[in-house]
Order: C-alpha cells, then sequence, then structure tokens
C-alpha cells in the first residue's frame, strides 16, 4: 500500500468520442477530477487524477489504430499516468480483422506486465458476457440488431474466438465461478493463466459486483482494458489501497447554457431511430436522403435552409438514419465505408454550419463514428465532461475555437443508449446549471434522471 500520488492516476484511451466521453463523465461522477482531449495534439493539462484521450480508431486499418494508440500511450506515460486504460465497446465491436486485439498487444508489448483483462461489459443495460459469450440482454449478440451494424456487424457471439482472431497472444477466460468468488479468487487464476501463456484473458461478467470485483483485482496492472462501466469501478479500490484520499474527490458542475438547440443522428441503431420519433412528434425532424446525396443533390443546402425556416424557436433534429433495407441498398451500390463516410461528411458539414453561422449552443450527436466527424470538423480539442447520470446521459461543456467566451453544450450519445424522450430531456437540461456530489459509495448513479434508459 501507498499514499504517494502520481503527477496522473489514471490515464484512458477511448477508440471512439461517445464512450470516452462516457468514460471520462463515469470518473467524474465518482468525485474524480478528469481532463478529456481529442486526438493526439491536445496537450493534456496538469492538476487532474485522470484523463481520456478520445480518438477515432474503432474502423480504421489495425496498423493506423495501433500507431495512434501508441502514440496517446507515450503522451499519457509521459504525463505521469500509472495505469493505461484501453476503452472500446460495451459491444466488443469489432471484425475479424479489427482493432480491439492488435491496439491492445501493441499496447501490453509497450508498457509491460503480461497479461491484461478485457471487460466489455455494461451490467447496467444488459450487456453480459457469461462462459466467454456477450449477450444484449436475453439475446445473444449475434443474433441481436448488433448482427446487422453497418461497419462492424457482430456475427460471432463468442469473445473468446472474436478477440484470438484478431491476436498473436493466446487468449483465455477467466469464468463466472471465478468471479463470482471474488477478487483473490480472479487475482489467482490471472497468475495461473498468465503462467500457462494465456495474456489476454476475456472475463465473465454477469453482474453489477463482478465489475467492482474485476476493477478490485486488476487495479495495479499496466494495462487494464474494457469498456467504461469496469472503469468506474476503479476509484473505490484507489481509496483502498491508499492512492487516493476522500478530500481528493471534487463535485461535478455545469454551467447553463441556452441558444438554439439541435440534434444530428448519425446512428442507425433501432434505439436512435425510436429516439428520433418520439423527438419528432413535438419537434421539426429532418431525415436526410442519403441516395439523393450519391445522385448529386446538395443534401447539405435543403439542411440549411431547414435550420433557418426554424431555429432558434424551435429544438430541431437532422438524421441520416434510414431502414435496414435502405441501408443495405446503399452499401451493395457504393460499398459500406463510402455510405458510412458520406454520411458522416454531411452531418459533419451541417454541423459547422449550424454551430459557426446560424449560432447553435445546445448539440447532441447520436453516434460513435458520426460524433467524432463532427467534433473534428468544429475544431474542439478539449471537453468539460459532467456526471454521468445513466445510460447515454454525458453532458459536457466544448469550447469553439475561435469563440472561446461562447461555450457549447454538448452531449455525444451512442447509437443504442438512452430513453425515448432523451433528445428533448437533454437539450432542455443544458439550459440548468448542474452541480453533483460524487457517488463513491453508490454504483450505477441512484439520482433522479431525465432520459434514462428503459
Amino acid at each position: 500500500m501507498t499514499t504517494s500520488m502520481p503527477s496522473l492516476l489514471f490515464g484512458a484511451i477511448a477508440d471512439d468520442l461517445t464512450g470516452g466521453t462516457e468514460l471520462a463523465s463515469m470518473l467524474v461522477a465518482r468525485g474524480i477530477s478528469t481532463g478529456c482531449t481529442v486526438g493526439l495534439q491536445a496537450p493534456i493539462p496538469s492538476g487532474n487524477l485522470a484523463h481520456v484521450i478520445l480518438l477515432k480508431t474503432r474502423v480504421i486499418a489495425a496498423s493506423d489504430a495501433v500507431r495512434q494508440v501508441l502514440e496517446a500511450a507515450d503522451r499519457l506515460a509521459e504525463a505521469g499516468a500509472r495505469q493505461i486504460f484501453f476503452k472500446y465497446c460495451a459491444t466488443f465491436d469489432s471484425t475479424p480483422a479489427g482493432n480491439i486485439g492488435p491496439c491492445a498487444e501493441a499496447l501490453l508489448d509497450r508498457l509491460g506486465g503480461g497479461v491484461t483483462l478485457f471487460t466489455p461489459a455494461l451490467c447496467e443495460t444488459g450487456r453480459t458476457v457469461y462462459q466467454g459469450h456477450m449477450f444484449g440482454g436475453a439475446q445473444l449478440l449475434a443474433e441481436s440488431p448488433k448482427r446487422f451494424d453497418p461497419l462492424t456487424p457482430m456475427t460471432d457471439s463468442n469473445l473468446v474466438r472474436v478477440l484470438q482472431a484478431q491476436s498473436k497472444g493466446r487468449v483465455g477466460l477467466v469464468p463466472c465461478l471465478t468471479v463470482d468468488a471474488g477478487t483473490e479468487a480472479i487475482r489467482n487464476t490471472i497468475r495461473e493463466q498468465s503462467a500457462r501463456g494465456e495474456t489476454l484473458l476475456i472475463t465473465d461478467t454477469i453482474r453489477e459486483r463482478d465489475l467492482a470485483a474485476i476493477a478490485e483485482a486488476a487495479f495495479d496492472l499496466p494495462l487494464m482494458t474494457g469498456n467504461s462501466s469496469v472503469a468506474a469501478h476503479l476509484p473505490p479500490a484507489w481509496l483502498a489501497h491508499g492512492l487516493l484520499k476522500t478530500g481528493d474527490l471534487v463535485a461535478a458542475s455545469l454551467p447553463a447554457v441556452n441558444g438554439p438547440a439541435m440534434v444530428l443522428a448519425g446512428s442507425v441503431a433501432d434505439r436512435t431511430i425510436e429516439q428520433l420519433e418520439r423527438f419528432a412528434q413535438s419537434n421539426p425532424l429532418l431525415t436526410i436522403d442519403l441516395a439523393s446525396a450519391f445522385a448529386g443533390d446538395d443534401v447539405v443546402a435543403e439542411a440549411r435552409a431547414f435550420a433557418e425556416r426554424h431555429l432558434p424557436d424551435a429544438m430541431i433534429a437532422i438524421a441520416t438514419t434510414a431502414p435496414q433495407v435502405t441501408v443495405e441498398a446503399l452499401q451493395e451500390a457504393h460499398g459500406r465505408e463510402t455510405v458510412a463516410a458520406r454520411a458522416e461528411a454531411i452531418l459533419a458539414g451541417i454541423a459547422q454550419i449550424l454551430v459557426r453561422e446560424l449560432g447553435v449552443r445546445r448539440l447532441v450527436v447520436a453516434g460513435g463514428e458520426t460524433a467524432g466527424s463532427v467534433v473534428k470538423a468544429l475544431g474542439i480539442d478539449r471537453i468539460a465532461m459532467g456526471a454521468y447520470e445513466g445510460p447515454g446521459l454525458s453532458r459536457a461543456i466544448a469550447h469553439l475555437p475561435g469563440l472561446p467566451s461562447d461555450p457549447l453544450a454538448l452531449m455525444l450519445k451512442s447509437g443504442k443508449l438512452g430513453g425515448a424522450n432523451i433528445f428533448t430531456d437533454v437539450l432542455q437540461d443544458m439550459t440548468r446549471p448542474s452541480t453533483i456530489a460524487p457517488a463513491i459509495d453508490t454504483w450505477p448513479p441512484t439520482r433522479p434522471t431525465t432520459g434514462k434508459a428503459s
């Protein structure tokens, strides 16, 4: 046990922006001062206990993803990070040629330690791992809507097999009976499996207490990987082992922001489509026809005209979402990556016009890849996170380059998360200041929230 405090207790690298901001907001909700920067150029500020670097590496070439992740790790190590955390999606979004395995192995080689855990589960939303197989509620992942994902279709529920297909090292499993037996059993299994040459270990995770036991067992590994939810259980371990004192915890505060409000949605998740339908019952919605965009129509100009008709009096939504059959037809005609890139470019262009020229100051972006494109287009390189309040609810403040005194209230939302009313609720909530005490003793947060996942 030690009482010395490193210059940076925890450094995280996220493979997309929605999940990365969720991770940062979970740490903030625990009372951990957490910085959050976008890309590899923004400096890491001093004075925080944790820092998250937001990348957009989930679906790029593995070699490029590895290069960016290693550069991020080096920068966090230079800032004194005691532990590096590699954050990916709760549904392990990654094809057989994907990036999770190569990035994790490269980090393990760079950082040492010999073994790391993979804990993607988000028990709060029913995303669990049992006998190495991922479930979304009662459905195996490969039998859920994730099998139709336009970029990372998940057609195998066995995460041991998925990870092994991407990895050079041997993949093993920390089974549910071991996890249920608690921290010491997990540590013993890590040592035993590592001695057998299994250095990449998927953890069965069924309940929230499993996440707490895994975090306690792995708090001192040089590298840890997973979804944000397991990292949310690290602060109690830091307290228990003297790395943190209760006096170091801080409340989370966000200022009120007024001004025109907009939702941009690029996700094709069923939940996002449901949320847009609910929003459109009381607010204007424009759904962009991607087929028209490929035919040469100026859909960005169409979106601008739509916004000028309704802003600032109404909250608006602009989306490129479409039924699965439509998405598949476009992919067949133009290619999967081309369709995704066009949709992202359209929404990024719209964001630039509506935020920079039409004064939108309350913005919700749905979809991880869309969020990355929009934030890059706006030139945002730092994000001040508020406290996590439930699945899909991670409010933030960003300052636009050239407009430092004119903050943008921002939420980057996973397409799969949030309640039906989340868009209206969050845009309205952004007009109110928020101060939330640290939730160090209870997790997930039990405070009443709006837009909570149903």
